[in-house]
Formats: structure tokens, C-alpha cells, sequence
């Protein structure tokens, strides 16, 4: 999960815009909206690759794509100097490295897990923050010293020495795996699941805290560029954003055995619109490393609610289909979040004016989280009798 594509494609792209721009002379707003086609072929891809990991099982999944993302990375970093092939050569990237993403991850760990899901959830899940703390300054050093496509090149070397070799060697498929397939499984379909109020009201809900959450903290190395922010100062930003998400991933996913799951979630789906109201009532550079923790948490609750509430309401049966669309909505969030509020904020002229509409948007989440009463009434035995059956 620390070398998954988002890592590099999505959060570490902040550190690309601000030097590609520089060397190529590019419009900043259309290379800064490249992650919208990025997240939008991670989340078209997500339910095929949730469909895959319910057939073939996540260790398969995960050799094939562990090879296949890293020739993407390096693809865009010896591509052509023109912009629409750079486009065109990013959204390949994207879609070879679709399957190293949480969907099969979660799918090993809930297979795995029951009793401490939510603990390990959060363990394996805090390595996405590790990632986005460490990886964009990394990107950032990397970009000063050698430029941006080296930086491209060295990271899809790097992630297939990390991904391929535990994908080969540690990567087991979960025993829930072989249950469901030789069984058919406890639990909905995907059908039964799309005919219920909480599959989209979770669905709206994921949606919307990623699309506001995002928006934030990919955006900040830039709000911090336009208060005069220095690139290194820019790009640690991001490390806060990281540190706030692996705190939340460890404490979350810990309190998801304990306490009631919507209330939680909808609590921590208040985070972005906090980081958003403090980016748009404030000046300087200290309002944004503030609110980089406040982003960070939101994006740290996400990817365990996702997981432990689908399990808990439609159980293992159709589980890498049920994951792999709700991811589907998270992805979407994340490349469109960022791409609107660069185009609503013109180059930083109406910041004000983006931030606000932000701060709605995200407080959408939480309310529809409330709403899905059917989740929200499991008493906690119930769940565990249920995440029992179901696996």
C-alpha cells in the first residue's frame, strides 16, 4: 500500500505541477486537472478489478499489476515533450497500475480478520499515509536534483522491487476466498446490495468526503506556492497530511471493534469540512499545515470505513465487487475534488470563493452516513454474528 498507484499518481503528482509547468511551459490549471482522468480510469477499473480478486483471488491480481503499473510510471517519464501525449501517457499509467490499489488489500485482510478487522484494517491502511508523508518529498528531491521524469522512471522501478516480491512471496488468498467460491457465501449480491438505501447512501457518502477531502490536501503544495512558499516547504506539507492520516488509520480502525461504526465515521467525515473553513478564513502558512492534519484525518478514516461497514451490511459473498465500486466513488472523488478547486480558484483569484463551496460540499457526507438507518441500527453483537456468517 506505501507503493500503491495513488501514491505516486495522485498525492505525489502535487509535487509534478508547480516543475512541469516550469519546464514545459504548460497551463498549470489543464496539468494540474490531469488527475481528474487519472482518479476517473482508477475508479472505472476499480469494480473489474474487485470482479477479478472475487475470481482469481488478490495474489494473482496483485503479480500482474505489481509489473504492469511500473512500465506505466516509466512510460511517462520517457514519453514525448507534448502535452496531450504526456495526457495520454499518465492515463495509461493510471490504468496499468489500477489493480494496486486497496481493492485487493482489503480484500486479503477481510477475508483474513474478523474479531480485529478494524485493527488490521488500520495497520496495513496507515502505510497509505506513511506513503503520503515520505513519498512527495521524496518526488520533490528527486524533481530538484534530476528533474521530473526521472522522477517518474525511478518511481516505477522502485514500486515493482517493493510490490512484486511480496506479492510473490507473502500475499496468500484468504481462506473466506475459497469458502465463498466453493459455497456461493453468506451475504448479498450484488444485485441484493444495489437494491438497498445504504449501498448508496454509503456510495454518496464515500464519494463526497474523498471528493472534498482530496480537493484539500492535493491542493495544498500549491495554496502554500501561491503564500510564498518556498518548493521544500511546499512539498512537507504533504508529510502532515500523511502523519494525520496514519494516526487516524491506527486509532479509527482500532475504535471500529469498540464502538458504533456510522456515528464514528460520520464524526471523522467532519474533518474536511474543517480544513476547508480554515483555508478560507485564514492568511499565511500556519492556517495550512493546520488544516493539512484536518485532511488528513478525513482521507485516514475513509479507506477502513469503506471496507469494515461493506463487510459488516453485505457480508464476503460479492465483497471485491461491493469494494471495488465504492472505490470506484473514492477515486472519482479524488481526481475531481482537486481539478474543481483549481478551476474554481483561477490560479489562486478566488480561493475564497472555491474553499466555501468546499466546505459544503463536504459537510454532505456525514448527513447521508446518518441517514442509512439499516447499518446504523446493527447493535455490535449483530454485527459480529453477521461478519461470523458471513464468513
Amino acid at each position: 500500500m506505501y507503493f500503491s498507484i495513488g501514491i505516486v499518481l495522485i498525492y505525489g503528482f502535487s509535487v509534478f505541477i508547480v516543475p512541469i509547468t516550469a519546464d514545459t511551459q504548460w497551463d498549470r490549471t489543464v496539468v494540474a486537472a490531469v488527475v481528474a482522468p487519472i482518479a476517473i480510469v482508477n475508479g472505472l477499473m476499480s469494480p473489474v478489478v474487485g470482479a477479478l480478486t472475487d475470481r482469481f483471488g488478490p495474489r494473482r491480481v496483485l503479480i500482474v499489476s505489481s509489473v504492469s503499473m511500473a512500465i506505466g510510471l516509466v512510460g511517462v517519464g520517457i514519453a514525448p515533450n507534448s502535452l496531450e501525449t504526456f495526457i495520454v501517457a499518465v492515463v495509461v499509467a493510471s490504468l496499468m497500475g489500477a489493480a494496486q490499489t486497496g481493492v485487493p488489500y482489503t480484500y486479503m485482510i477481510v477475508g483474513w480478520f474478523s474479531s480485529r478487522r478494524g485493527l488490521a484494517l488500520g495497520a496495513m491502511l496507515a502505510f497509505v499515509g506513511l506513503g503520503i508523508a515520505t513519498v512527495p518529498p521524496f518526488l520533490a528531491f528527486l524533481i530538484s536534483v534530476w528533474g521530473w521524469r526521472f522522477a517518474f522512471v525511478a518511481a516505477g522501478l522502485v514500486s515493482m522491487a517493493a510490490t512484486l516480491p511480496v506479492a510473490l512471496f507473502v500475499v496468500r488468498d484468504p481462506p473466506a476466498r475459497r469458502e465463498v467460491v466453493g459455497s456461493g457465501g453468506e451475504g448479498h449480491t450484488v444485485r441484493q446490495a444495489v437494491e438497498t438505501a445504504s449501498f448508496w447512501l454509503m456510495l454518496a457518502a464515500f464519494f463526497f468526503n474523498y471528493f472534498a477531502a482530496a480537493a484539500g490536501s492535493i491542493s495544498l503544495p500549491v495554496v502554500l506556492a501561491d503564500r510564498g512558499a518556498d518548493p521544500a516547504n511546499a512539498a512537507f506539507v504533504m508529510s502532515l497530511v500523511g502523519l494525520a492520516f496514519i494516526a487516524m488509520r491506527l486509532g479509527y480502525g482500532a475504535l471500529l471493534d469498540r464502538l458504533p461504526p456510522v456515528p464514528l465515521t460520520s464524526l471523522a467525515f467532519l474533518s474536511p469540512a474543517v480544513g476547508h473553513l480554515i483555508l478560507l478564513s485564514s492568511e499565511g502558512l500556519i492556517p495550512v499545515y493546520v488544516s493539512a492534519v484536518f485532511f488528513g484525518l478525513a482521507t485516514g478514516a475513509e479507506g477502513d470505513a469503506i471496507g469494515y461497514l461493506l463487510a459488516k451490511r453485505f457480508g464476503m459473498r460479492s465483497f471485491g465487487k461491493l469494494f471495488g465500486i465504492n472505490y470506484m466513488a473514492l477515486t472519482f472523488g479524488a481526481g475531481l475534488g482537486p481539478a474543481s478547486l483549481h478551476i474554481m480558484a483561477a490560479e489562486g483569484t478566488h480561493y475564497l470563493e472555491a474553499f466555501t463551496i468546499f466546505a459544503v460540499i463536504a459537510a454532505i457526507a456525514p448527513v447521508l452516513l446518518i441517514l442509512d438507518g439499516r447499518t446504523r441500527s446493527l447493535t455490535a453483537r449483530e454485527q459480529t454474528e453477521y461478519a461470523f456468517r458471513a464468513e
